[in-house]
């Protein structure tokens, strides 16, 4: 089986972790913390990075970091599909907010924005790691953005790096994504005030002064052994990089111009983060019908995220008629670093074999 993801784990990585536990500094202090931080800080171009235990984590510093900066907020824009931990980091504290999702792009698979009201903050999330343009979003509506980069590292909007040009964003190192210390996430800004504030809340709301608290904070530091594994990985920034880039260019070259089906467009100016390789077959329910077809070929597979109202403990309103077609039509596929041009090649002699088989279904 070609799996939907395999981490790429260098021996830089392993030799690290191996001195972290030998070294006994195995909890949220050691010196690979500060190795990761500096480096994240020198490839991410924001100014401030804190390492947190797992992307949610730092999603809801960024959401705490919001009603704490932004306390007139009223409403939340949000796409209308994506990962859960978004939509959970928004409902984890009662801000009073009311969270309105915007239908997805046909195009992107992204949040259409069409306009915003006074008091409105845009929430942009990169679908499958295309990139929302916002240093765009900025200029065309002049609000509060914050981001969901979880996906998004490797990506760019106008030359900078994703998650560099908002209030404030989060990275998650899951061990899907394209840098990965198992779990693992960070928190990023260019504001201090920002950055000290989400910095008290990651170690429990401590005060300057040890064991005395006066904020409701979390215990949402890294250790010492996740951060020697995303040491390594950083390290090797360059060489993950080109070859994701190698597997979605040959993605793209095999399946350039083929009848009943079409894949995630960029935004003008931006540069996907290349996470998942996404292709939609126009037909109605392919993704229900794919997991046979492609699973009994020995290639995993995942469906596009579900709309909103799938999930039912979320008292959202919006739009979603385009996010429940691209869910039932989208089918996401193998993109890890290490896989070769030969299993790229066969993916796509299976996509377009399913392809035509959809066609004869009709």
């Amino acid at each position: 089986m070609i799996p939907i993801y395999k981490p790429h784990i260098p021996d830089s990585s392993v030799r690290y972790a191996t001195d972290a536990v030998e070294s006994t500094w195995i909890s949220s202090i050691g010196k690979y913390i500060e190795l990761a931080t500096d480096k994240l800080r020198d490839l991410s171009g924001c100014e401030y990075v804190l390492l947190t235990n797992n992307g949610t984590s730092a999603t809801h510093l960024v959401t705490r970091s919001l009603a704490r900066f932004e306390p007139k907020t009223k409403r939340i824009l949000v796409p209308s599909s994506c990962y859960v931990a978004a939509y959970n980091c928004l409902v984890y504290d009662n801000n009073g907010w009311e969270i309105v999702c915007l239908d997805l792009d046909n195009s992107t698979w992204n949040m259409k924005i069409d306009s915003v009201r006074n008091g409105d903050v845009i929430f942009a999330v990169h679908n499958l790691g295309n990139i929302i343009n916002i240093p765009k979003l900025k200029r065309d509506f002049n609000c509060t953005i914050i981001e969901d980069n979880c996906e998004g590292f490797f990506g760019s909007y106008e030359g900078y790096n994703s998650g560099s040009k908002s209030l404030c964003s989060s990275l998650s190192f899951f061990g899907n994504k394209n840098v990965t210390c198992g779990e693992g996430g960070a928190f990023l800004t260019n504001d201090r005030v920002i950055y000290e504030f989400a910095n008290k809340l990651r170690g429990q709301g401590q005060t300057n002064t040890k064991y005395i608290h006066d904020e409701v904070g979390y215990n949402y530091r890294m250790t010492n052994i996740q951060a020697a594994l995303l040491l390594g990985q950083l390290e090797n920034y360059e060489w993950i990089y080109e070859n994701k880039k190698r597997v979605f260019d040959r993605y793209k070259k095999n399946l350039n111009g083929v009848d009943g089906i079409s894949l995630q467009q960029e935004e003008t100016d931006t540069q996907s983060s290349m996470w998942m390789f996404g292709v939609r077959f126009h037909r109605a329910k392919a993704y229900s019908r794919s997991n046979v077809f492609f699973t009994g070929r020995g290639i995993d597979t995942r469906p596009m995220f579900y709309s909103y109202k799938k999930h039912s403990h979320l008292d959202f309103v919006g739009e979603d008629s385009n996010a429940v077609d691209i869910n039932n039509q989208v089918v996401v596929f193998p993109s890890y670093p290490d896989l070769t041009d030969d299993e790229v090649d066969y993916i796509c002699s299976m996509i377009k074999k399913y392809s035509n088989e959809l066609e004869e279904m009709l």
